[in-house]
């Protein structure tokens, strides 16, 4: 798989819709009490963050990430990412911009549109799922965990299966899986479902389990000391994910969340990247390291 080393950066991820501190996308979900847990701590127009990446093997940490991550909801109905790299040093300012694509019937669908720019080149260039699909920035996140998380891919299906228990605490269990597998497959997909139990009361997830077919093959679990209340809202702040299949692992950990931050349009057009436009560093309403 493409990873990142030194100063090359071949794949980068794609990510959507509300943040990895949430379950997954909540759009796809037809279930109504599922569907209002989901949206319960999901932000309604826009959201910024401050996140980390931590990957490993049993000798120990291998390399680590950080970003700042800007999701905005336009008056179009559709959705724009952006992911500012900050660290390591020789990647510092690299930059992928996504935009939900539209359908003639105005819906949002499939692979959103990604632009990966990379500051030494002083360059924009458009980038394929197919690009993507490697592992993100070297570590045990790629393509289709951020896109299930970030949820710019509605292309799915979402079924709540029979609720059970998780930890102590009752979860609603639901499964998703791609629309149109085949048309999945031939965009790349690896997963054939994704299985996500989400804590009934605090509607966070606990677990998350990545199927190859039959095959488990990762696993996201979230520890209840990571688990914790801001106003209305349950949130996350560490999320571990274990790659069976190669033996890794890797951390993801949200430093900041500010929700419905005063996010300028033209901090997500591609034009702002040429340009120079940086990150709104002055936005954070919430100082929590």
């Amino acid at each position: 798989m493409v990873r990142l080393c030194g100063a090359v950066l071949a794949a980068l991820l794609s990510i959507s819709i509300p943040s990895p501190v949430l379950a997954l996308g909540c759009a796809a979900i037809t279930d109504p009490q599922a569907q209002a847990c989901c949206a319960h701590n999901a932000p309604r127009e826009s959201l910024q963050q401050k996140i980390r990446l931590s990957a490993s093997d049993d000798r120990g940490t291998l390399s680590e990430i950080r970003a700042e991550l800007f999701w905005k909801r336009f008056k179009d109905g559709r959705a724009r990412a952006r992911i500012d790299l900050q660290e390591p040093t020789q990647q510092s300012g690299t930059v992928v911009l996504l935009t939900e694509r539209e359908s003639e019937s105005g819906a949002s669908t499939g692979e959103p549109e990604a632009v990966l720019y990379k500051p030494g080149k002083h360059r924009d260039r458009l980038v394929t799922v197919s690009t993507l699909s490697g592992e993100l920035f070297g570590t045990d996140f790629s393509y289709e965990d951020f896109a299930h998380f970030y949820g710019t891919n509605e292309d799915v299906t979402v079924e709540r299966l029979e609720d059970a228990e998780q930890g102590g605490h009752r979860v609603l269990v639901l499964q998703s899986q791609p629309a149109d597998p085949e048309l999945a497959l031939d965009q790349g997909a690896t997963y054939t479902r994704i299985v996500t139990y989400l804590d009934a009361e605090r509607c966070v997830p606990l677990l998350t389990r990545f199927f190859e077919d039959d095959t488990l093959r990762k696993e996201l679990t979230t520890a209840e000391t990571d688990i914790y209340r801001d106003g209305e809202r349950w949130l996350v702040r560490r999320l571990l994910m274990h790659d069976l299949a190669d033996g890794t692992s890797t951390v993801l950990t949200v430093d900041k969340s500010a929700f419905e931050p005063a996010l300028k349009d033209r901090f997500f057009r591609r034009s702002s990247l040429k340009r120079g436009i940086a990150g709104p560093q002055a936005l954070w309403p919430l100082e929590r390291e």
